[in-house]
């Protein structure tokens, strides 16, 4: 969850900057949060794509709950049932057996 808030912070920061005309410091912060962001993944103790998938999950949940509470948007049924796919196929990755 992490990961997810420091890359949808730090992405959010630097669209604030370049879409949104906000001053360079804002854009700068949202690097520096950008750049934290992907150190954060190699601290997890699984493989780099297990650790991706499972954090793929949370980053389209966590955007979903980004866009209701920062943004202010609903989310209409399809983000709500594609975040529950994107859970399922996640889990799926993450947790069938393997040999």
């Amino acid at each position: 969850m992490v990961a997810a808030i420091a890359e949808i912070g730090g992405g959010y920061l630097v669209w604030q900057w370049l879409r949104e005309r906000k001053k360079i410091n804002i854009g700068l912060v949202g690097g520096i949060i950008l750049f934290v962001y992907g150190v954060i993944p190699t601290l997890q103790p699984s493989n780099f794509g297990r650790v991706y998938a499972a954090y793929g999950r949370i980053f389209v949940v966590m955007a979903i709950i980004w866009g209701l509470t920062i943004d202010k948007k609903r989310p209409d049924r399809f983000e709500i049932f594609g975040g529950f796919i994107v859970l399922i196929g996640a889990f799926i990755i993450f947790y069938a057996p393997r040999q």
